[in-house]
Parts: structure tokens; sequence; C-alpha cells
């Protein structure tokens, strides 16, 4: 095997796209540039790897010329499936978890291949066995590559050979980039789950193979052990049925056990299981172990093992013996006892894995045993759905096999380097296809919406969380970006993620969960912090974005004071705020994570708590110093507000800001029809008078820049004629950028009549103390968008405003309105897009009017369409008649016709020769083919067979019947 190449010598071509009808189209214009073209499989493979990011959707073709690589091409492009390809949707890594198996399945010669065919093996192989020499043992190679039958074989040479057998296959493994996040052992397996998890030393793992080896051959008797289909309970029946002595010793899956004792007695349960129509199936095995028989051999064991202690290491150990995690510290002879005389309970070492996010499964054996169970752990705790392969099996070429599985196993990684497997340099291809996107123009020409009948009226509410039942510890990785080094935020955060056992500090490019610390800004005025906040913009304050790799999930913002959320709460910090905003926006642009919020109370200096909320929650939430959690919702109607009394005087001096744009008028032009006597119009070039005309009050429009403090202090002095009774500040303007053009400029821009206007108007100009102030802020702030975050954080400052004001003795509301129409703010492309979400254009009368009331807090104006926005208000979408999802996929062949002809497929025979009323695994369909089988019939029928139907005596008529049944039922 070449430095970098696969194992069987191909090179793995990754072809990916972001839409999966684009895989099919990228294959085939590379193929039709290879027909042009004629290149290596190598030559591609670079070319892809060095000019295309891999997408979510991913096909990689397997190619050892240009034959193969064309055959590859061809079928990806037709959709089929082919023994060189394999394909994967997968949007984050799963933790990776290597099986090791016990004894049963072994044969001599069993690594002969791949002693032979794949360096990586020998030398690892070669260095195993100089450390059993060392330690005056005899080497496992004779039993590993040769033909021994016939002559006699001790249980060293078993289990010696199996230990390095595997190991030397996890070996191959991690030089193809697979590497474990955590190891399961099963029995003997623990062995070497145990040394490739670095938790023991290999001379320690010698050792303890010797003395299990020598205590097993110490116990007296004709012993053997069978594998039965069927649960504990069952089990315990057939063994008081049975004469002889026979002990549970294994629990393997919930229909999958062994039993240990006399070879008689076995011999006796297992035809007696197959009588029930169970399966039974002896294995090679000499020794009663997991039974009471191993307590004789308790001192003699414990004397011959190491005095030694499981070292800790960042790839986790879970054995069988106890079905738990091994926690470092855990000594030696108690443990290697138990892993001798306990019941082996792999099924509940299954679940440990499962808990601990493992969601690819890779077995290092000979030929698979234990992942039939491990899919049966899977599917009894409803699971995600997982990646489980072998690394080899019995009628195939080992390299192959190992080969097919690794790049399916790497497939399943977004974060997988292809690059990696690439030898040499290969020539770049001039005139290589681009990446083909999609044509389908969505938004184009849209119906159109039917009329809203009216506005609604809305508010966010911050409540607390109910309590939630916490699942079971996943180990993560946890990154934690800040933007100033060293804050105690950050320190406190990683202080708590030591704490944990389930959690480990990593780099960015390595999480599955990032915390972003939001930077802290010392300017209290709003002058002083939209600067420091557009400063840190152009200084890379929204560059984490760049930093998570493809395994990260979620991805957290940290605040400190930016809500507010309980009586007791100040008003919020306008940076941590628009930070806030910010990130709620970044969010769009990133469909494969899902952001987050977390706001701490005014003055944190640390994170206490903060973690264990972010693990186990989602959304915007905030912790408060009581330890509460709250969340915040959308949703609750305000609309029976009541409405202002404009003859109490509210209307008899009104000052607008940007009042020569169209929300500005709009307020203008109604409070003027309502009896307002006099409004002046504030904008930085003053109103014409064509918008002025007929309003019926008097209007005085002067040209004012609310951030020039001269000028606004002339204005007042010429045109303030006394106190205002009644401020509309509607001065903003809006650029849209996504997250990478968002820049400081455009955000002081945005900001600067909005947010430093208004603080220097409410400085400067007069007001009575009963005046109302309305702010004209806008949903975006609240909730965010793809493209809108500059607008988003000014607008959210603004709301931040209003708090301050209030806090001042003022009587200041905030309406986030929604889309106006005839605003100007957006070009008619932007509305049409906007629209298809559910957020239409609303009449300024009626904007207007739901505005000028007395709200309990900052309310929510827009005309929506509910169902289409339901995401945004908290709620589920209604589901309609025929829309449930069932869980099927789509049916392409009726129940009779996939069984025979899948039936056929996996066992690799006629379909017209099969008998269909013999039990299936008379036919020969065992653990490993029962998977197959079940995915080809979900496929074809759109629904699932227990592992445990196909694997319990079921016969192929049966399983027609029940399939028919399901459809059946479906379909009515």
């Amino acid at each position: 095997m070449s430095a970098g190449r696969l194992p069987d010598g191909r090179v793995a071509v990754p072809i990916s796209a972001h839409h999966e009808a684009l895989v099919s189209a990228t294959a085939r214009d590379i193929l039709g540039h290879l027909q042009r073209n004629p290149s290596e499989p190598g030559q591609v493979a670079a070319q892809l790897v060095r000019t295309r990011r891999l997408r979510r959707h991913r096909a990689i073709v397997r190619a050892g010329d240009r034959d193969e690589l064309a055959a590859g091409l061809q079928a990806v492009a037709d959709d089929r499936d082919h023994p060189l390809v394999a394909r994967s949707a997968g949007r984050a890594g799963a933790r990776t978890a290597f099986v090791f198996p016990g004894q049963g399945s072994q044969w001599p010669g069993m690594g002969g291949e791949a002693y032979r065919l794949l360096p990586v093996y020998r030398a690892e192989a070669d260095r195993l066995t100089e450390a059993f020499l060392a330690a005056g043992l005899t080497s496992p190679l004779p039993f590993l590559t040769a033909d021994t039958d016939g002559e006699p074989v001790s249980q060293y040479d078993l289990q010696a050979a199996q230990f390095v057998h595997s190991v030397a296959l996890a070996a191959v493994w991690r030089s193809c980039g697979i590497v474990p996040d955590l190891t399961v052992g099963h029995s003997l397996g623990e062995v070497a789950a145990a040394y490739v998890a670095e938790t023991v030393t290999l001379v320690d793992a010698v050792t303890v193979l010797a003395a299990r080896a020598a205590a097993i051959e110490a116990i007296p008797g004709d012993n053997g052990v069978a594998v039965l289909g069927v649960d504990a309970t069952e089990a315990a029946e057939l063994i008081a049925a049975t004469g002889g002595w026979l002990e549970l010793s294994a629990v393997n899956a919930q229909n999958s056990v062994a039993v240990s004792g006399e070879r008689s007695a076995v011999a006796a349960i297992a035809a007696a299981a197959r009588a029930r129509g169970r399966f039974a199936k002896e294995l090679a095995m000499s020794f009663p172990a997991h039974t009471t028989a191993m307590e004789t051999q308790r001192e003699q064991l414990v004397r011959r093992l190491p005095t030694s202690v499981f070292a800790d290491s960042p790839v986790q150990f879970v054995g069988s013996a106890t079905g738990q995690l091994v926690r470092a510290g855990t000594e030696f002879g108690a443990y290697w006892y138990a892993n001798l005389r306990n019941t082996i309970r792999f099924d509940q070492a299954v679940q440990t894995a499962i808990g601990l996010g493992a969601g690819v499964y890779v077995e290092l054996s000979a030929h698979p045993s234990l992942l039939f169970a491990v899919e049966d752990g899977i599917e009894r705790v409803g699971a995600a759905a997982a990646v489980l392969v072998g690394s080899g099996h019995r009628d195939e070429s080992v390299p192959d096999r190992l080969s097919a599985n690794i790049v399916t196993a790497a497939a399943a990684d977004p974060a997988y380097r292809w690059g990696d497997l690439l030898t040499g340099e290969p020539e770049p291809l001039f005139g290589f296809p681009g990446a083909p996107m999609r044509a389908e123009h969505l938004w184009a020409e849209p119906e159109p919406l039917p009329v809203a009948p009216g506005l609604t009226v809305t508010t966010e509410t911050w409540r607390q969380r109910r309590p939630r039942r916490v699942s079971a510890k996943v180990s993560r990785r946890v990154a934690v970006i800040e933007s100033c080094a060293g804050t105690a935020i950050a320190r406190s955060l990683r202080q708590a993620i030591d704490r944990r056992a389930d959690l480990s500090v990593a780099g960015a490019a390595d999480a599955d969960l990032a915390i972003v610390v939001a930077p802290t800004f010392a300017g209290a005025d709003a002058a002083g912090c939209v600067n420091e906040l557009s400063g840190a913009i152009d200084t890379g304050l929204l560059g984490y974005a760049d930093t998570f790799g493809p395994r990260c999930r979620d991805v957290w913002l940290v605040t400190v004071g930016a809500e507010n959320v309980t009586a007791e709460d100040p008003a919020p910090d306008l940076g941590q705020a628009g930070v806030a905003a910010l990130h709620r926006c970044i969010g769009f642009e990133h469909p494969d994570q899902s952001f987050h919020h977390l706001d701490l109370p005014a003055g944190a200096t640390d994170a206490l708590g903060a973690v264990d909320v972010m693990v186990d929650g989602a959304g915007e939430l905030a912790l408060r110093r009581d330890g509460q959690v709250y969340e915040r919702t959308l949703g609750d109607d305000t609309s029976t507000a009541p409405p202002w009394d404009l003859s109490s005087g509210t209307l008899d001096n009104v000052v607008i800001t940007g009042g020569s744009g169209a929300i500005g008028l709009s307020f203008a032009r109604f409070l003027a029809a309502r009896g307002a006597r006099r409004i002046v119009l504030l904008s930085r070039r003053g109103a014409g008078p064509a918008p002025l005309d007929n309003l019926g009050a008097e209007i005085i429009a002067p040209a004012c820049d609310l951030r020039d403090p001269r000028q606004l202090a002339a204005t007042v002095a010429e045109f303030a004629g006394g106190p205002a009774s009644l401020i509309i500040h509607a001065a903003g303007t809006a650029t849209f950028a996504n997250r990478a053009d968002i820049t400081g400029a455009a955000l002081a821009d945005m900001a600067g009549a909005k947010i430093i206007g208004l603080e220097a108007l409410t400085r400067t100009w007069p007001i009575r103390d009963d005046a109302r102030i309305l702010l004209c802020s806008s949903v975006t702030g609240v909730w965010g968008g793809k493209g809108v975050g500059g607008y988003a954080a000014a607008n959210r400052m603004l709301d931040v405003m209003a708090a301050r004001l209030r806090a001042d003795g003022r009587n200041c509301t905030a309406v986030r309105f929604g889309l106006w129409e005839g605003s100007g703010i957006v070009d008619a492309a932007e509305i049409a897009r906007v629209e298809r979400t559910g957020l239409r254009q609303m009449k300024p009368e009626l904007a207007v009017e739901a505005s000028l009331c007395d709200f309990p807090r900052d309310p929510l104006v827009l005309a929506a369409d509910r169902d289409r926005m339901r995401m945004f208000f908290g709620e589920k979408p209604v589901e309609k008649p025929g829309e449930a999802d069932t869980g099927a996929g789509p049916a392409s062949m009726a129940p009779p016709d996939a069984v025979r002809t899948q039936l056929a497929a996996v066992l690799d025979v006629d379909a017209a020769a099969l008998d269909l009323d013999s039990p299936l695994f008379d036919l020969g369909v065992d653990s490993l083919l029962a998977l197959d089988l079940r995915k080809r019939l979900k496929r074809l029928t759109g629904h699932t067979v227990p592992l445990a139907t196909l694997l319990g005596g079921i016969t192929g008529a049966d399983l027609i019947a029940g399939l028919s049944e399901k459809v059946n039922t479906s379909s009515d």
C-alpha cells in the first residue's frame, strides 16, 4: 500500500455539492471532461481537493484506473449503487468508536492476506510481536498468518493472534485518517480496546493477555459457548429446561445472548433454541468464560497481572465487563478479573457509547460479529442513524473490503481531509469544469399573496424556562472564542468545561460546540459605544464565523447585560445588544450550524452555570443571578393596548426626525389629520414644499443633521417653539450586506442619526416632562435575518435607547415595525424576497395607528402571514391533511418482489432458487447480511424490519406477509 493511498491501492475521488441533485450533475460534468481529456484518478482527486470545498452531499469514487473512475462517475451521474461508490449527506461528523470483539470468530491464517499485502498492518504486527517475544512469550504470527489446521492451538495462541490482528487493523484505519474518539471492547477485545485507547501500555497489555490465557487453560472439563437469538428471560428458561451445567455468559443485544457450560449441554440448548425457531450457533471456544467457573482462578489471575491502573487518555475506553466507561485510576486486578468472571454486558456498553456521542462504529476483526448488536442498541433507544462498518469479510479480499469501509466512514465526516490520501504532486487539470449551481429561480415570479386583513401586534417577552429532562451526557469538544484574550468570562467558561468529564476544551476547528464571548465596550455614551463597536467590526469581531470547522453543530454567543429580562435588570448594554443582533444574523448564513445566545446578568465577571445551560439548551436564553434560566418568546398579543388620547395636548408641539422620509411623513399626515397644532420635521436636507401641502397644521421643516451638535443647537434656538409634547424618531439609513462585507463605517452610518442623533436630540431639544417619545425600530433587531446584520444591530441598539430613556424617567416606546409599504428602505427585489418569508408590506396609515398606543412592553407591529412565520413566533407548523410524516420513504417495489430480489442479492444466489418457506438464517442470513437486507428493504418498501425479527427464525414468506400488512396499512 503506497503511503497516503487506500489499502487496495485505489484513489478516493470526492464529489460533493450543496444540493443532492448537483452531485449527479457534477459527476456528469467530470465524466464529460475525462472523455475529452483523459486523466488519471489521482489528477482528478487532486483537482477536486484543491479547488472545491467539501459540501453537504457527498459521493466518493474509489478508482484504480481511468476505467474504474469512469464507471464510478457514471453510477453517480445515474444515481445508481456501485461497489466503488460511497455516499453521505451528514451535516456534522459524529464521534468514532473502534469496536473490538472477543473470541469466537477467529480462524488460523485470518491475518495472512493483510500481513502480505498491507505494509502498515505488517509493520504494526511485527512491532507487537517483538513485545511478546521480549516478554518471553512465543510469536502470535504462526496462527495469525498461516493455516495451522491440525496443529495444537493454545488459548494464548488464539488470544495473542486476535489482539495483534485487531490492533494492526486499527493502525491501518489510523493511517488513512480514521481515528477513534472512544473504544469499546467485548471480553478479550477489551485488552485491545484499552491499548488502542492508550489507557494501558503495550507491556501491560501483553502481560494481561498471558494471565488471561493461563487462567482459561486452567479450567477443567470439556466446555463450550453458544450464541442464541433470544433475550435474557428466554435464555433462563432454556437453561432451566436443559440438562447439564450452563450459565448465561453474555448479553450482546436485546435478543442475542451467549451461554457457556459443558459442551454437551451447550449443544443441547442450541438444538432446543432451533426447535423454537430461534437462531443458535456454537462458537469455536472451549472454555466457560464469564461464569462461576472462573472464580477458582481469581487468586492466580491477580497474581499474574501487573500492579497497574488504567491511565487517563483523550480516547475513552468502554468495557463490556461493566458496560460503562472505565475511569482513569481503576486498578488492574479487580477489573481484569471482572473481565473474565462477569457476565458480559455488551448491550450496556453500546448504550454508553451512544450516550458518549458515537455515531460511527468500526469493528476491528477478520469478520464482523458485533455490528448487529450495535445496530440493535441504536434501534432500541431511537438514536440517530449511525455508520456501521467492519474491517474485513471471510469471503472477500481484505484490502478491498477494508478500503470500501474506510471510504464509507470518511464520507460520513464532513471534516475528513481527502487530500491526505493523495500521493505526489499531480499536475493541475486545465479546462476542468466548475461546480454546477442550481438553476432554479425561487422568487423570480412569485405568486401574489392574499391581502393582509390587518396587522399583527405582538411583543418580545422573557419567561422562566421550564425544568428540562437532561439527556444522557454526550462527550463534546468545546471551543471558547474571545476577541479580547484573557477575559474573566472566558477563563471561567474554560474552568467550567474542565470540571465536566463529558466536555473537553478544543480548538475552534475541531470543536462541535463553539462559545463566542462578546467583547466589552467601555464607552458609556452612545457615540463612544457605536465607535467602539464599529472599530471592533473592522478589526475582526465577526471573524469567528470563519474559525469553526464543519464538525461544529452549535455556536453560542455569551453576552453580559444585553437583555432586559427581569424587573431588577438595568437598561441593557448598547454594545452587547448590538453584537447579539449581529450574531443572530450571521446564523442565517450558516444553515449547517445552530446559532444560540446566552445573556448573563449585568456586571457578571464569571460564567458559573453557563456551560451547563448551553450544553443542554438552545435558542435565546438568559441566566440570572438566582440561577434561573429564562427563554425569549414571541407571540403575546398586545393589540388591545389602549390608544393614546390625542386631545390631551399630546399634539401641541410634535417633533419628527427623518421628516423627509416616507415613514416620518406618514406620521406627519396622520397626526395633522387628527389635530396636531405644530409639527417640526427634522431631516438632513429639509423637506421640500410638495410633501407638506394640505397637511392642515403648522409645518416647520428645517435641514438639521442630528449628528452635528452645533447645527442641532442652532435649530433648537430657531425652531423649537417651546418644549416638545411628542417626539417621533424615524431618522436612519439602511444598507444590507452579508457578514463578510459588513463594515464598521456602514454600521456607524446607520447608527449615526438613529442612535447618536437620538441621544443628542433628547439632551438638546426641550421636552415636556409628560411628553411621549416613540422610536421607529425594526423587527430585524429582534429576530435578525440573512444579510441585514448591521441594520439589525442598529435597530437593536435603538431598542436599548428606549430602555435607557425609560430608566431616565421618560415615557418612551420602541416600536419594532415590519415592512412598510413605499418606505424606500429596500428595493423591489428585496421586498419580494422578504414577502416570501411571510412578512408583508404594511399600509402606512394602519402601521401608524397601531403604534400610537400605551403598550406594556415595546411591541412588534407587522403584517404577517402567520403560518409562514411560525418559526419566529415559536409555533409548530400546522400539519395539513395527507402531510403527516410516517417515516416511510417512497415505496418503489412490492414486498414479494422486494424480499425475493434483495434476499437473493445479499446471499448472492439466484432469486428463483430461494425457498421462502425456510427461516432466513437457514438460508445463510447472518447478522451482517441481516443489516444489509434491512437497509435494502427499507429503501424499496419504506418500512423498517427489526433486526431481531430477521434473525429470530422468520421465514421469507412470513417476512413478505408482515411487510405487505405494513404497506397496506400505511396506504389506507
